[in-house]
């Protein structure tokens, strides 16, 4: 039998979920089956060293978004096509199905699946070319039915992310001091500046930490704002990690104040970590969270609700045991692969 073979395109490998989808991907796809090959096009490298480790098949081509390089870029992602007789380009985020709508011209036997990882993808200008370039892809993943917009194609799949529940099912001890954790990058669409005023409301309540992980352009920004604030003693940045797992286990709360989202690989660690969880109600996250498993909440009320999390932690962890139970039996990064191929295997 001939494997199929598909190439995973992404714009970068950093620390985001579209990349740790990707890594997944790569990782648990039926090696009998398919081979996978990855190609990230700029420079960002946080997670490369992860898909070596993995042995797959992974070219970082460390390109900029000039048109001298977007060139270069379509040049060499053409040769790998022939060299590796590509059949499927799996595009993730705006960019990468930018290229490869420009590469199925090329080669019209390529077929292209585009996974966007967002509610919002950037820009009016963007979801206008998106739609634009919907013929040149034969499916479109979303992670769920409330976020379809014009611009995906009719031909689309519910696929949600997924989560290797036995990396994080480690029930290990919590900080002594209770800890609200944030994970992501450090911008606007994450909204850590939030938890500036979040803490200020708490502080004289309570004695708790919020831990930051992430790096991102608001980095400068937050650090000043917490000495403005004089809340070093209760937020800590601590940067780009590679124990989320721990982390997660030894904390007490995610926290997630996201202006929007797609569906946040996160959360289905915070979930697979029977970790409580209090977010906002954007992009596909209402399909995962309700009112019995997580406290899923506007911004004005994200206080009020961390208090029910403190004052009765006992409530709180029944609700992630309930989440616990729904990412084991939907979220499962196992049966999240085999949706992924049977599209594959259906496109050839």
């Amino acid at each position: 039998m001939n494997k199929i073979n598909i190439l995973q395109l992404i714009t970068g490998l950093g620390m985001g979920g579209a990349e740790k989808v990707v890594l997944d991907l790569a990782k648990f796809t039926n090696k009998n089956e398919f081979n996978t090959y990855v190609v990230s096009m700029s420079k960002r490298d946080e997670l490369y060293d992860d898909f070596i480790q993995n042995k797959i098949n992974t070219i970082k081509l460390d390109k900029s978004n000039s048109f001298r390089d977007i060139i270069s870029l379509i040049s060499s992602i053409n040769k790998i096509i022939k060299e590796k007789n590509i059949n499927i380009i799996h595009a993730h985020m705006t960019h990468s199905v930018i290229v490869a709508s420009i590469l199925k011209i090329l080669n019209p036997k390529l077929k292209v699946v585009y996974t966007s990882h967002n509610f919002n993808i950037g820009s009016k200008l963007r979801e206008i070319i998106v739609w634009f370039l919907k013929p040149f892809r034969n499916i479109d993943i979303v992670f769920s039915k409330n976020i379809l917009k014009y611009f995906y194609k009719s031909h689309y799949k519910v696929i949600p992310n997924g989560v290797q529940i036995d990396k994080y099912n480690l029930n290990l001890e919590k900080n002594n001091k209770f800890t609200f954790i944030n994970i992501g990058r450090l911008e606007t669409q994450k909204n850590q500046k939030f938890l500036i005023k979040f803490t200020n409301k708490l502080k004289s309540k309570y004695d708790f930490e919020i831990h930051i992980v992430g790096h991102g352009y608001l980095n400068e920004e937050l650090e000043n704002l917490i000495k403005e604030n004089k809340l070093e003693n209760h937020i800590k940045l601590l940067g780009l990690r590679n124990d989320i797992p721990e982390l997660l286990n030894q904390s007490h709360c995610l926290i997630m104040p996201s202006l929007w989202e797609g569906l946040p690989i996160v959360i289905l660690e915070a979930g697979a970590s029977s970790l409580p969880v209090l977010s906002t109600p954007v992009g596909s996250i209402p399909s995962l969270l309700n009112k019995k498993n997580s406290y899923i909440c506007e911004l004005k009320n994200f206080v009020d609700n961390a208090e029910f999390i403190i004052n009765d932690y006992e409530t709180a962890k029944e609700k992630a045991n309930k989440l616990f139970k729904k990412i084991n039996t939907i979220y499962s990064i196992d049966e999240i692969v085999k949706k992924h191929e049977q599209i594959y295997k259906d496109l050839t």
